[in-house]
């Protein structure tokens, strides 16, 4: 059973079917296609609300690291550049800004600011929780 917790920025996304994945470290009991994913706001509170039901659709392996810097550009030179990989494809610089929108932010710089703070959580790997609206 998924029991997915959200923080109140995602819960309009959600609901208006906009975020349609998660990311998430991997379990000791993985969800799997056609799991029901229970969708949460408020877990362990008073005010723990549910948000929705829905079956499970898909499940991709996400890696989320950084990586020196390959390019020509002196002044990136020595600098780490963050990439993701999705079951082992290295997502293009459009196809990672199209995750980070879907995943629910602006854009990936969002995304990883997200990741970096209140401590850095990088490298990580886990998976993408898809999702369908019933």
């Amino acid at each position: 059973m998924g029991l997915y917790n959200f923080q109140p920025r995602f819960v309009p996304l959600i609901l208006r079917g906009e975020k349609t994945h998660t990311i998430r470290a991997v379990r000791v009991h993985p969800d799997k296609p056609g799991d029901t994913l229970h969708l949460y706001t408020g877990l362990r509170t008073k005010k723990a609300k549910l948000l929705m039901r829905v079956p499970c659709v898909k499940i991709e392996e996400i890696e989320i690291r950084h990586v020196p810097y390959d390019g020509t550009n002196v002044l990136a030179r020595g600098c780490k550049v963050p990439y993701i990989w999705i079951d082992g494809e290295k997502l293009s610089w459009d196809e990672t800004q199209a995750f980070a929108r879907r995943d629910g932010f602006r854009d990936f710089a969002e995304m990883l600011a997200f990741w970096m703070e209140p401590k850095n959580r990088l490298p990580f790997k886990g998976h993408v929780i898809h999702w369908r609206l019933a």
